[in-house]
């Protein structure tokens, strides 16, 4: 593979905003302003409308060259003011971008300025909460941006309980704060799955009605559902926390722990056989509840159609991408299948990437040596699949360049699809949702190979000569 270290060309990774804004879009009655130029919110905004296909405001301070050289204070706290009037939220995320941290406003202080001369508060059932989270793009990606996020909201809300507490008082629920890349559609399957098992929950972000609002007469400024303020407060009196996703580290539900003796746990995103039985292994664990007959049942159907499958996909050369516990979740679901992963990439820097997808092949799979990379850009992603020469690619739309010059089969998995429709509703967790997966890769494989719909043509010399006529009669 060609190293071009010296240029990305085409990045697999999205920058830290867009992550802020899928968090802080999962939280009730809150709006989101980038600090910086107006450029950056329009570009997410498209980004995020696209993939989900509903409205998606983000506000913007709007820095020129005049706040560039002179400092955004003045823009942050205009654009505060035009947010509250014309939302009128009840959380705003604010999250910087290149030219704020360039520049080195402190977004806190002027944070705390503007309160004091607006006459704002810290107190959740009566103020604006205003959170705000350092989201350089040049520093990291989407990935991180969404775990800073939830980690700053989390945090602010402790500390407007009273910080830490000298004696917890336990609310019963159970925290579950899921990775970025999950869609509507699976986070509603996670809800359910949770209100057969744990009973009182606390689900953050909760982007099922967000991101996937139904028809309205009167479109509201902001989207209703998110995860409710006063359960987010509740978060560090919980019994325990969950968090989905095990390469990158869930700061949230470290905070939780460290800071209100909160136990966390952590388990792969339920996609596929194993991660599922995971989770339904951790939940039974920390709850102390009975699997649901339900989940048994879906389990079996999942089993049945791997085996129904399994003389199509064995062996078949795969190459996913993506982010990074999706990738792994992904990975491990091929091997369970019988696949060949021959090239696993994300376009995240991960220092656990590398090493948690080959104790999994070694699980799983130890024959197989498969390409691992990290931190990559499409450019070196295309070099790897030239080496490779996988049969079948699953990733983000962003791969179908690499997909058409190839004419290697694309099916669509993750963040960002904007070339299809229905990203909000394609589910991938649970057994529900690794049988649904199942089938799209199976059906892409078959119609690919067009294994099953080559037509049989009998010899014609089997054929009677007036059978051969009455064809040709019946042709004219």
């Amino acid at each position: 593979m060609t190293k071009r270290n010296y240029a990305t060309v085409n990045p697999c990774v999205m920058c830290q905003p867009m992550g802020s804004a899928l968090a802080f879009k999962g939280i009730e009655n809150t709006m989101v302003l980038y600090h910086g130029s107006q450029g950056c919110s329009t570009y997410m905004r498209l980004h995020l409308a696209h993939h989900f296909r509903e409205p998606v405001d983000i506000a913007s301070s709007s820095l020129s060259e005049k706040g560039a050289v002179y400092g955004g204070r003045e823009n942050l706290k205009k654009g505060l003011r035009n947010v509250i009037n014309r939302y009128n939220p009840k959380v705003i995320g604010v999250a910087t971008t290149c030219l704020a941290e360039t520049i080195g406003d402190d977004v806190p202080a002027i944070i705390r300025e503007f309160k004091e001369e607006e006459g704002i508060g810290d107190d959740p059932e009566k103020d604006i909460i205003i959170v705000p989270v350092s989201t350089p793009s040049y520093g990291e990606s989407h990935v991180s941006g969404y775990i800073k996020a939830l980690d700053a909201v989390v945090r602010k809300f402790a500390e407007s309980q009273g910080g830490e507490r000298d004696v917890r008082i336990h609310n019963g629920k159970f925290n579950l704060i899921p990775t970025e890349s999950l869609s509507p559609a699976d986070v509603r399957e996670l809800k359910e799955i949770l209100e057969a098992t744990a009973g009182d929950y606390i689900f953050l972000p909760d982007i099922s009605e967000t991101f996937d609002a139904p028809l309205r007469d009167n479109l509201p400024k902001i989207a209703s559902g998110g995860t409710p303020l006063s359960e987010i407060a509740d978060m560090p009196d919980s019994r325990a926390s969950l968090g989905l996703g095990i390469v990158s580290k869930n700061l949230a539900v470290a905070y939780l722990e460290e800071s209100h003796e909160v136990p966390g746990y952590s388990t792969p995103i339920p996609i596929g056989l194993s991660n599922t039985d995971s989770f339904f292994t951790e939940l039974v664990s920390i709850i102390g509840c009975p699997i649901p007959e339900k989940y048994q049942k879906e389990r079996g159907r999942l089993l049945d159609a791997m085996v129904d499958v399994h003389k199509y996909l064995y062996g078949v050369k795969a190459a996913v991408y993506g982010d990074p516990d999706t990738v792994f979740s992904l990975a491990t679901f091929m091997l369970e299948l019988g696949m060949n992963p021959v090239l696993v990439a994300t376009g995240s820097k991960s220092r656990d990437f590398g090493k948690r997808i080959k104790q999994i092949f070694e699980e799983i799979r130890p024959e197989l040596e498969p390409v691992v990379l990290d931190g990559i850009d499409f450019d070196s992603l295309n070099d790897a699949v030239s080496e490779c020469s996988p049969e079948i690619l699953i990733g983000n739309s962003n791969g179908k360049y690499i997909a058409k010059a190839r004419d290697i089969p694309l099916v669509r998995v993750g963040l960002p699809i904007h070339d299809r429709v229905g990203a909000q509703r394609i589910l991938t967790v649970g057994y529900r949702g690794a049988l649904e997966l199942l089938d799209r890769i199976t059906n892409t494989i078959l119609e690919t190979t067009d294994t099953f719909t080559a037509p049989v043509v009998e010899p014609a010399a089997h054929a009677g000569q007036g059978e051969k006529d009455e064809c040709m009669e019946g042709a004219k």
